[in-house]
């Protein structure tokens, strides 16, 4: 007998996935940098491009979302996403090698992708359709969520571990965040990912583009702003 999954669950697997995929398999990096830095061959140079594979791997995860459309599909690349999320934070730990390091923080920018994206499209799919509108966005403190507990794990890991031993930690939270980010959040039903549970169907309309191009050079901007000290503020602070 299969249960209903109530709104508040299907909300905590999205806030859950995004607390992994950007808290934990992106965000971690930022406060582990200094430790590297001073334990590994990590410099500011290499340190910097470890980010940008990062965001490669976040920007093509972006592009391979926005060419997808099926729901079923989604909802696969979403668990994928947890997975990987997963296995490029304990990749971090397995050896003092710039281009594993590369790999991983790319795969890392894929499932960040996945989470915050198409996770975020299935949470928000399966709320309108079952006319829970009051819990929309809710799932999006995970983010901020997500960073701070990055933060705190490592300020409480310093002293006591290695770096490769605080990324294994990071990535044993991950693999506990992965259970109810994965079971919460139910599998869309098939040709229904247009139809409310009463039978309204939602049309599709998206902005003119002229406001659409507004929004993506605004949010070009703003990501170009944070991303240096998103990333280098522990460091830049020390």
């Amino acid at each position: 007998m299969n249960r209903q999954p109530t709104p508040i669950k299907v909300v905590i697997a999205g806030l859950f996935s995004l607390i992994l995929t950007l808290g934990v398999a992106r965000f971690s990096y930022t406060p582990l940098l200094p430790v590297m830095m001073d334990s590994t061959l990590l410099t500011d140079v290499t340190g910097g491009w470890l980010v940008t594979f990062n965001y490669m791997g976040y920007m093509c995860g972006a592009l391979i979302a926005a060419s997808i459309s099926n729901l079923q599909l989604k909802d696969t690349l979403y668990r994928i996403g947890l997975i990987i999320a997963v296995v490029s934070t304990v990749g971090m730990a397995l050896a003092e090698n710039i281009w594993l390091w590369a790999i991983m923080r790319f795969i890392a920018g894929l499932s960040s992708a996945t989470g915050l994206l198409i996770g975020s499209g299935l949470i928000l799919n399966w709320l309108i359709r079952h006319q829970q509108r009051a819990e929309l966005g809710l799932h999006f403190a995970g983010v901020g969520i997500g960073i701070a507990v990055s933060a705190i794990v490592a300020a409480l890991m310093v002293d006591q571990f290695s770096w490769s031993e605080q990324w294994i930690i990071f990535a044993v939270l991950g693999t506990v965040l992965v259970i109810p980010a994965w079971f919460w959040l139910p599998r869309p039903e098939k040709g229904v990912g247009g139809v409310t549970r009463s039978g309204v169907i939602l049309e599709d309309r998206p902005p003119p583009r002229k406001w659409l191009w507004t929004l993506y050079a605004a949010y070009f901007c703003a990501g170009f702003g944070y991303v240096i000290s998103a990333t280098f503020l522990v460091t830049i602070v020390e």
